[in-house]
């Protein structure tokens, strides 16, 4: 009778703790031995490129981010340097995805921007608060890339990859994906350098508590990178953890994920592909992911040899070879086999002393009922 008290208090707990599930109130914060190093808050910069919806809409900030553009990773997407895809709008940045027409060549027109050659960080903590789009055959991601390419001629899947998140959107294997969120890390298991080379990833997923939609919450995206693990979260929730020292099935350690180069972001709104599907008639145009920040951070007690920055006014210039090569190397593989829900493991984590108020009432009730 025991098991059963336990078992149904679990449950009741679980619902407790999905109705006081508020989103809109947590404020992410890295822990005290983490400092801001670097961010991007989306204030205007330079002068108004275009109206639109009826407001000014003013370029990314050239010192944090490039412009990628073409026929990237690819899908049915084409990425663009046009205002309409990537503006900064009242303090938030706005990628948005267009439906395809015979004038863009049936590709749909999109946005990918990365700080590549402009803020490159070696260790830390790398978190964006953003509303992600939705709707069968959209593919949005924030995630990480090394950038081995100057120094060693490397690239994917050598350089390695940690997506913070990625969503596939719609009715996809019998359930609406737009609730899920996917966290992978991406490394070549067999050396670290291009040769031999094999694709390795572990990743997971994590959905809303309630079951609400992605796109009716802004929600911080986080990873955090250290000498000897990958983690990556959503607000509270810690759901996917890497021991970088002993990975399992690989070699160790992988050059990727030590400090031997140092790694850039990205956020891009890819279309269609093996993962997500292509884009039906239930898919609305267009699709918008809204970033209201981007931010890294770093350890206070850990010397700088451990850790690095590279930010544009230390790096000003960056080749077309650096640019060019950012995506022309590297695949968003399909992962969905490599993924499994941990949506369950992640509800029971970090609640509140009002939860636990519920929880210990429930738990006494029903204990006293069942005996």
């Amino acid at each position: 009778m025991l098991a059963v008290s336990i078992f149904f208090s679990l449950i009741l707990f679980q619902l407790v703790y999905t109705v006081s599930w508020n989103p809109s109130t947590f404020q992410y914060d890295p822990g005290s031995n983490y400092q801001l190093v670097w961010s991007d808050e989306f204030t205007n910069v330079g002068a108004a490129q275009a109206v639109i919806n009826g407001q000014p809409a003013y370029a990314v900030n050239p010192q944090n981010w490039a412009i990628q553009t073409g026929l990237i990773n690819g899908g049915l997407q084409n990425y663009t340097n046009s205002i309409q895809n990537c503006y900064v709008q009242n303090d938030q940045l706005v990628l948005v995805a267009m439906q395809a027409t015979s004038a863009t060549n049936n590709l749909y027109p999109s946005a990918m921007i990365s700080s590549v050659g402009l803020q490159q960080f070696t260790y830390g903590k790398f978190a964006a608060k953003l509303v992600a789009p939705y709707g069968r055959g959209l593919w949005p991601a924030f995630w990480l890339l090394g950038n081995a390419w100057a120094q060693y001629g490397f690239y994917w899947p050598t350089v390695g990859e940690i997506d913070i998140l990625e969503m596939i959107g719609g009715w996809v294997w019998g359930v609406y994906q737009d609730k899920t969120a996917y966290g992978t890390v991406h490394w070549n298991n067999a050396s670290n350098t291009l040769s031999p080379s094999n694709a390795a990833a572990q990743g997971t997923s994590w959905s809303t508590p309630d079951g609400s939609m992605l796109h009716n919450n802004s929600l911080v995206y986080w990873t955090e990178w250290n000498e000897t693990n990958i983690v990556i979260g959503v607000n509270e929730f810690t759901y996917f953890t890497l021991n970088t020292n002993n990975i399992s099935g690989s070699i160790n350690p992988v050059d990727a994920f030590h400090g031997k180069w140092p790694f850039y972001l990205l956020l891009n709104i890819a279309v269609g592909g093996s993962w997500p599907g292509s884009p039906d008639n239930t898919t609305v145009w267009p699709q918008n992911m809204v970033v209201d920040w981007v931010r890294v951070y770093q350890q206070t007690n850990v010397s700088s040899t451990q850790q690095t920055s590279v930010s544009s006014t230390q790096q000003t210039s960056v080749s077309s070879t650096q640019q060019t090569t950012v995506g022309s190397n590297h695949y968003q593989t399909n992962v969905s086999s490599n993924v499994s829900s941990s949506a369950a493991t992640a509800i029971f984590v970090h609640f509140s002393p009002l939860t636990n108020f519920f929880f210990i009432i429930f738990s006494y009730l029903f204990s006293f009922h069942m005996y």
